[in-house]
């Protein structure tokens, strides 16, 4: 059953896959100078412009599937299934990691991390408000504009 603290790990263990991908893609940057190249028209035509957008999309792509792969690794070698954490279940090791299942949660991974960053602060803070029983904060005075 999916409750406030599972969800919570589920968040923090998804942003965390997320977060290494991305020092993976980083790190894979600093090697392959493709991946980090900023490309530029040489002169102002219309098929210098094209070459050059192709290239940043071509760049952009490989970045992409670098992050996903690396996800889907680290994903396969912890051998947790997120779907079990987000449930609650009392084991969340899989037998068999390296199915399509690791590899669509590294997807998942990727290209959700910015939308579960904000959903764990807000669930965080949800459960800060929660354990403190304390209501939501209200104004306590009326802010009025300058008067005239």
């Amino acid at each position: 059953m999916v409750n406030l603290d599972s969800s919570i790990a589920f968040l923090i263990y998804v942003t965390a896959v997320s977060s290494a991908a991305a020092g993976v893609t980083e790190a894979c940057k600093s090697v392959i100078p493709f991946l980090s190249t900023d490309y530029e028209p040489k002169e102002d035509c219309w098929e210098d412009h094209n070459q050059a957008a192709r290239l940043n999309h071509y760049k952009r792509f490989f970045n992409l599937l670098i992050s996903v792969v690396a996800a889907g690794v680290i994903f396969g070698v912890m051998g947790l299934d997120p779907a079990l954490i987000l449930t609650g279940a009392e084991i969340v090791y899989v037998d068999h990691s390296w199915k399509l299942g690791t590899w669509l949660w590294g997807i998942v991974a990727v290209f959700g991390s910015p939308f579960f960053a904000s959903v764990l602060k807000i669930v965080e803070g949800f459960k800060q408000t929660v354990n403190n029983n304390q209501p939501p904060n209200r104004p306590r005075r009326k802010v009025t504009g300058p008067r005239e």
